[in-house]
């Protein structure tokens, strides 16, 4: 506190005047006394050493001019008076040396001891260590560079306990978007099931629930041609992991891969797998900026991501399996009551015929009514053969099983099995994408290319032919097999003409037409279908 311009002493005069003080000025005299306890005992310890030592100095000039006048009168009081004097000195001297030892004492136990404690205290419970502080200051610059270090030291730890607040801030921010985002997941995915469109949809929500720059699910080939949706779903067109690794081999295992584009920098790519106990869906990549760090918060979330994208994806493989071995076990019951009713009286009514026939032959051989007979009864034998073949197609179409990659798998093996076969080279183009059919037009449309293909290597004679899907912009899907073969007038008759009867009634039941037509290079035959999935079909 900074004392008033009056009680400054003035530059011409040697000390200001007491009556100079004004009532405001003793107030404020006192207010300084009473703050600073410690520098008012030393003010009045001081003030109590300047009166003695006036004292002592009146004594002395006393004493002075007693021994004078004890030289030059004869009074026999001077000497007493003049001893008394000198004890009264000698007291004083004593109360001074008193003064001056208080002092002392009041000095040390202010600037050592008290600051001694103080820094002690602060090197033990603040700073934690003993701090060698500099020789060559004094004690309360020691001090006052201790205190400034508390301040600093209690300046980081304010700093630090407003970084760690923002960051729970954070994390309770974070916490709280991700349990919106797997309630959100989980509901998405128990209503609309595994379709391309919402998964695409929850994989943007994680981008901005984890703010990074994109979220992708690759999928396994068999999976996506099993579920029928896309292999990669998400923004995958800049995924540097794809490139390094198959998806095969990113699915075996998890970790944090870095990687860097001329165009957008530095970026680190973290891959998960997605699957459950059993099976392998594929692999769950996040791409983040090069100075992103993958807490395990974010390594949490991910994981719980890809395990309800395994759990969705299972259940519905499962669903399809169970569709299929629905169906099949249907059509394997209804090719057991066709095997043991019709089968069997098919096969009895040829030994009858092939027996009216020798029968006749015997008792009719001269006879021309009997060579009519004869000639009717072939007729009859070549029907009941031709049913009885077809006969046989159908219960072993019945008996097809669809294999777990689902219709593009199943067609795959159809077409390398009577290429090999045959020895006719058959192609095949499958660009349907994410297409979902239902179970039976699957099966109808399996069959349908088995039947075509089986005319064009029993009946066209043809060296090349190819299968091929195609979707139109207007939602229809177009099935072509064409070949190089005979072409229709050569091929078309007999039992190549009731397997297009076949084939076309297969169409009809899954509401397409099948066509026949020259082939487009003017030499073969070209099998066209066109037919529209029926929507909500599964």
């Amino acid at each position: 506190m900074n004392m008033p311009q009056r009680l400054i002493p003035d530059g011409r005069k040697s000390c200001f005047q007491l009556n100079d003080l004004t009532p405001e000025d003793c107030a404020l005299l006192a207010l300084i006394l009473k703050k600073h306890p410690l520098f008012s005992r030393l003010v009045l310890v001081l003030v109590c050493l300047a009166c003695l030592c006036a004292t002592l100095f009146v004594s002395a000039g006393v004493a002075a001019g007693l021994q004078v006048t004890l030289g030059t009168a004869a009074d026999p009081t001077l000497s007493s008076r003049l001893a008394v004097l000198q004890l009264l000195q000698a007291l004083l001297a004593l109360m001074f040396l008193l003064g001056c030892g208080a002092t002392l004492r009041i000095a040390r136990k202010m600037l050592v001891v008290r600051t001694d404690f103080a820094l002690e205290r602060l090197n033990r419970h603040v700073f934690g260590a003993t701090v060698a502080w500099d020789e060559g200051v004094d004690e309360v610059d020691r001090l006052h560079r201790a205190l400034d270090g508390v301040s600093t030291q209690l300046a980081c730890h304010l700093a630090e306990a407003e970084r760690l607040s923002r960051q729970a801030s954070e994390h309770e921010r974070f916490a709280t978007r991700t349990l919106e985002f797997i309630c959100q997941a989980s509901l998405c995915l128990a209503e609309h099931s595994a379709s391309a469109p919402w998964l695409n949809s929850l994989l943007e929500d994680m981008a901005d629930c984890l703010a990074v720059r994109a979220c992708a699910l690759v999928l396994l080939e068999p999976v996506a041609d099993g579920l029928g949706v896309p292999s990669q779903l998400g923004d995958v067109r800049r995924l540097q992991l794809l490139e390094a690794f198959s998806v095969e081999e990113l699915s075996r295992g998890n970790g944090l891969h870095r990687a860097s584009t001329a165009a957008e920098g530095e970026h680190v790519e973290l891959a998960v797998p997605v699957r459950d106990a059993g099976d392998t869906y594929g692999v769950l990549i996040v791409e983040a900026p090069g100075d992103f760090m993958f807490e395990s918060r974010h390594s949490r979330l991910i994981e719980a991501v890809a395990s309800l994208f395994a759990l969705s994806l299972g259940n519905l493989q499962r669903n399809h399996r169970r569709r299929r071995l629905a169906l099949m076990d249907e059509r394997s019951a209804i090719a057991g009551e066709l095997h043991d009713s019709l089968a069997q009286a098919l096969s009895y009514m040829k030994l009858q015929v092939a027996r009216l026939q020798l029968e006749i032959g015997r008792s009719c051989a001269d006879c021309g009514p009997g060579e009519r007979v004869l000639e009717v009864s072939g007729e009859i034998k070549n029907g009941l053969d031709s049913a009885y073949r077809h006969l046989r197609e159908l219960l072993s179409a019945f008996r097809t099983s669809m294999p777990p990659g689902g219709l593009q798998q199943a067609l795959r093996e159809v077409v390398d099995e009577l290429s090999a076969r045959s020895g006719t080279e058959l192609g095949f183009d499958y660009r349907l994408g994410s297409r979902h059919l239902s179970v039976n037009e699957e099966f109808h449309l399996l069959q349908i290319v088995r039947e075509a293909l089986t005319n064009v290597v029993r009946h066209a004679r043809a060296q090349h032919a190819q299968v091929r899907f195609d979707e139109e912009d207007d939602g229809q899907i177009v099935l072509t097999v064409e070949d190089d073969g005979r072409g229709l007038r050569e091929g078309s008759g007999g039992d190549g003409h009731h397997g297009v009867s076949i084939m076309r009634d297969r169409a009809r039941q899954i509401g397409g037409a099948l066509h026949l037509r020259p082939a487009a290079s003017g030499q073969g035959t070209c099998v066209e279908m066109r037919f529209r999935p029926r929507p909500g079909s599964t």
